[in-house]
């Protein structure tokens, strides 16, 4: 006890020294124990965190640094659990954070993989590595507190910005006279802060849920998830041009080459596919895209008779832009549907006498593989016509990688599909019952022909599609999937069955479970389906957009609540079938000479199973008087049913579940629906802009210039292409320089424009307090 108190002494001493923020005082303290100032250096620079103190700690942490007690000079590191700067990160104490990892101190990171080394001619090698390795001391699995703590502090924005911007790589180092080493390109592509934030937003999401459902602390990793995806959005923010956004968007870690056949993403298409809304909605995103969209700018803006929109008085400027834009789909829609029906095939099979690469490389990157080949050859200044960039083939080149004009033919075709289907409809015929001399009978036969190799087409490309990675896939993949199957599973059902057994029979004289009647049931689901997919197309518009996903919302709210309204209708259903199975036809209880009670005339439905389900589903939506499920005395002209004791529990049940199934839980549905529709509203811009960005999206890939179906032209151009791309491609490696140059000097811009607006938020708070103060003062006078 009397050794315990000299060191209980020397530590309140040490806590007061520190609270006092005496810089000299407390180096001197340290500095008077020689036997552990190492652990005293270590307490201090602990509790100037915990204080929140960067000035005094920035002071201890020079002097430590010429002691030799930093990790960056090989001093002895904490443990992780004490370590300061995971303090800091889990805080959010940014300038204490900066003084730490100038220091060398960093933290450890619970991931999946090998850890990497920041850089191999480091100073200590003592310094905490960011090491991506499993501790069982340090972190259990079944601890979600511990796991969310440490997932917390490692998703820290600032920590993540420092490792990237104060790396080895960028020190007194400018872009346009240095170069970095291959070594240095890899260690940073492993920190790039875009992509750890990538990377951690999925780790959120997949942390909401565990073994149970929900995590308890779901909404923690949400708010996580929210600080994340605000850094992004922040360094687009900071892009002050779309050369910037476009460098910090198009950047892909593992791409080699420059053709449009990428297995790995783009950052756009990581922000797009793994659903970040606030990244894709934002401003400098929406413009990207739609300059994606017109193939980099590239599209003709030429309008024909625009002078008419000119000249036409006392027009808005607005409603002669919607004028402008009319003539320019006048000119473009019809342009761009002959050019792909009569000119896009004959182009590509051309090219397969070539290099087979019209499809997969755009015209920009075209023509900077010509200058390269000019510059590699520079003897021979002229190249092959091949190579030549103007001609027929350019043009043609310069449609196709227009992803606007490859939404035309998409739409054309869609809508001669849907028209089709509703021709099959109307003429129904027998496809195998083809008589040439019909010539009438014969061009229905070729329609319904038509119609279902379509179907077919489309139902193999759904089945493709599912194979494709994960991130493609979305809700209408496969309701699409669902409608063909139905689509085309019902009319090989009807068709055959019909033409080998019901031929020349009237439908209507045939049994519902017959094959015939089930398959064009299932066709007339299927047809339904096709034709909802049209609210897709909605959401492309600003005005039906919002409207559009609230239908679909509600949709899914009514779904989700079909468990409980299964639950109450077995509930009732059994009760009901056990009261009366007196009065059941069938029953051993009832007999034709039994007449003392008997149902009322409208609830007789109640004497069958079959009626029985059907009166209490119907009464979901509407409802019903009691006399439902009266029962009355024969002969007994006074009471119009009985109220004896069974009969009345018949009454009051019927009552309990009308209360239940249609007051409470219609309400319930609808309050849920307003819920959603009210929080959806709030974001209605969000949400329509991702689901708008979603769709327009996959017309970005080449695999669209060709539509269903005519889809077996692009995989044959894409085999070609693959097999001579091996012989006459070289990899061409990305100009990753200066997209990490850009980050960093983005992130810096934003952390500079984030502390000037804490230190006027300071100052005018302080003005405030002020004011307040002086206000008191004269009050009191």
């Amino acid at each position: 006890m009397s050794m315990r108190q000299p060191a209980e002494n020397i530590e309140r001493v040490l806590k007061k020294l520190i609270e006092e923020r005496d810089n000299e005082a407390i180096i001197n303290f340290i500095d008077s124990h020689s036997s552990d100032r190492n652990e005293k250096f270590k307490s201090s620079v602990h509790q100037l965190t915990v204080w929140n103190d960067p000035e005094t700690l920035q002071s201890i942490l020079t002097w430590g640094e010429e002691k030799s007690l930093t990790p960056a000079t090989g001093g002895d590191g904490c443990q992780d659990k004490d370590n300061p700067i995971l303090l800091a990160c889990q805080e959010d104490f940014r300038r204490c954070m900066g003084c730490l990892y100038q220091h060398g101190y960093r933290m450890k990171e619970v991931q999946d993989e090998a850890y990497y080394e920041e850089d191999k001619g480091c100073v200590s090698q003592r310094s905490y590595r960011m090491k991506e390795v499993k501790d069982e001391t340090d972190y259990e699995e079944d601890d979600q507190v511990r796991q969310f703590l440490r997932f917390h502090a490692a998703s820290n924005v600032c920590y993540l910005s420092l490792e990237f911007t104060e790396h080895k790589a960028f020190q007194n180092k400018e872009q346009s006279t240095t170069e970095l080493t291959t070594e240095e390109i890899d260690i940073l592509d492993q920190i790039d802060p875009l992509r750890k934030v990538f990377k951690k937003m999925k780790d959120a999401d997949s942390n909401v849920e565990d073994f149970q459902g929900s995590s308890e602390l779901k909404s923690n990793y949400i708010g996580i998830k929210k600080k994340l995806e605000a850094f992004t959005g922040g360094i687009l923010t900071q892009c002050r041009s779309m050369h910037e956004v476009k460098t910090i968007l198009d950047h892909n870690p593992e791409d080699d080459d420059d053709d449009e056949l990428d297995d790995a993403y783009t950052n756009w298409q990581v922000a797009l596919f793994e659903g970040h809304k606030d990244l894709v909605s934002h401003p400098n995103f929406q413009r990207y895209l739609w300059r994606k969209m017109t193939g980099d700018g590239s599209i003709n803006k030429e309008i024909p008779f625009k002078f008419l929109a000119d000249k036409i008085p006392n027009l808005s400027s607005t409603s002669k832009f919607r004028m402008k834009r009319a003539l320019w789909n006048i000119k473009n829609i019809p342009l761009t549907i002959l050019t792909f029906l009569f000119c896009y095939p004959f182009v590509v099979f051309a090219d397969f006498l070539k290099k087979g690469d019209i499809l997969f490389v755009n015209p920009k990157a075209q023509e900077e593989r010509k200058l390269k080949k000019m510059w590699n050859n520079v003897e021979k200044q002229q190249t092959d016509n091949e190579d030549n960039p103007k001609g027929c083939f350019d043009y043609f080149r310069k449609r196709m990688h227009i992803p606007l004009f490859r939404m035309i033919p998409y739409f054309f075709i869609k809508v001669i599909y849907l028209t089709l289907i509703c021709f099959s409809f109307l003429y129904p015929v027998d496809p195998f019952g083809a008589n040439f001399q019909e010539t009438d009978k014969l061009v229905l036969i070729v329609l319904l022909s038509v119609t279902f190799m379509i179907s077919v087409s489309y139902l193999v490309d759904d089945i493709i599609q599912l194979f494709r990675p994960k991130h493609h896939k979305s809700f209408w993949n496969y309701f699409s999937l669902l409608t063909h199957l139905l689509l085309v599973g019902g009319a090989v059902i009807a068709s055959i069955s019909y033409h080998l057994f019901y031929q020349g029979t009237n439908l209507a004289d045939l049994s519902g479970n017959s094959a015939v009647n089930v398959g064009m049931a299932m066709v007339s689901f299927g047809a339904g389906m096709e034709f909802f997919c049209l609210l897709q197309w909605l959401i492309l518009l600003e005005t039906t957009g919002p409207m559009v996903l609230c239908v679909l919302h509600a949709i899914k709210d009514a779904l989700r609540m079909v468990s409980i309204y299964i639950v109450l209708f077995v509930a009732h259903f059994i009760a009901f079938r056990s009261l009366y199975k007196p009065f059941h036809l069938g029953s051993t209880n009832t007999t034709q000479n039994t007449t003392t009670y008997v149902l009322a005339k409208d609830a007789n439905s109640f004497q069958t199973q079959r009626g029985l389900i059907s009166t209490l589903f119907w009464r979901i939506i509407a409802s019903a008087g009691p006399e439902m499920v009266n029962i009355k005395k024969t002969g007994d002209t006074t009471h119009n049913f009985s109220l004896e004791f069974s009969h009345l529990m018949g009454l009051v049940l019927w009552g309990l579940y009308q209360i239940i199934i249609y007051v409470l839980m219609l309400n319930l549905l609808i309050a849920v629906m307003n819920t959603s529709y009210s929080e959806l509203w709030q974001n209605r811009k969000r949400e329509s802009k991702y689901s708008k960005s979603f769709f327009q999206a996959k017309f970005l890939e080449p695999l669209e210039i060709f539509p269903v179906p005519f889809r077996w032209i692009y995989y044959l151009a894409r085999a070609v292409y693959n097999s001579k791309k091996e012989k006459n491609q070289d990899p061409i490696k990305q100009d990753k320089k200066k997209y990490f140059f850009l980050v960093r000097e983005l992130i810096l811009n934003k952390q500079e424009a984030e502390f000037e607006k804490s230190s006027d938020d300071k100052i005018n708070d302080l003005k405030k307090d002020i004011f307040n103060e002086l206000r008191k003062i004269n009050k009191l006078k």
